[in-house]
């Protein structure tokens, strides 16, 4: 169910995905900052270069996440998390996707509550501005903008775009840089890749 981690994001790292940047609501429903400059958005690469075996293992993901309940998910995350021999310590959700609607911040809150008591952070990104995202228990930064209850905001910078001021630019990997996991509103600029 879970993937854990990548070139970026280090071994430390559990990976869940709502669905693919294919069937994306953002894209849907034209939230995401990144497609209206004109950019590819991240998770579509690994779509487009891997193909079936990527989409199909995300949409197995989103398939989980609907069907299941917040503490069916937990045990599931949790007993995933156990059997590694490499210790988990964050939880990325939507390296591609979404949240779809509200319910599914309320079940991430209640997932991520409990991955808390286990010593494991919960952290990712949105463009759904148009949710509420007010007293969540997960760290959240806004994609393209910020609101009550999120952890600071994230800009895809082009190719000649200068790091806006109030940003910090992420260095390309997570191994190096804990801003986006940590509780302290930071706006992060990435270089489009």
């Amino acid at each position: 169910m879970l993937t854990f981690g990548n070139h970026k994001l280090g071994t430390d790292t559990a990976v869940f995905n709502m669905g693919t940047s294919i069937d994306c609501p953002s894209r849907k429903l034209g939230l995401c900052q990144t497609i209206k400059q004109g950019v590819k958005c991240y998770a579509e690469k690994a779509e487009i270069q891997y193909k079936d075996p990527v989409i199909n293992h995300r949409l197995s993901q989103a398939a989980k996440w609907k069907s299941k309940t917040g503490p069916e998910l937990t045990m599931q995350f949790l007993d995933q998390i156990k059997r590694r021999r490499t210790k988990t310590t964050f939880l990325r959700y939507n390296e591609s996707g979404d949240f779809n609607e509200q319910a599914d911040i309320d079940k991430l809150n209640y997932v991520s509550r409990c991955l808390r008591e286990n010593g494991i952070i919960t952290y990712g990104y949105t463009a759904r501005s148009d949710l509420d995202f007010r007293g969540i228990d997960f760290l959240c930064k806004g994609s393209g903008f910020n609101a009550d209850g999120l952890s600071g905001s994230t800009k895809v910078l082009l190719k000649n775009d200068v790091v806006p001021e109030g940003y910090f630019l992420c260095p390309g990997s997570c191994k190096k840089c804990n801003l986006c996991k940590i509780n302290v509103a930071h706006n992060i600029a990435f270089k489009q890749h």
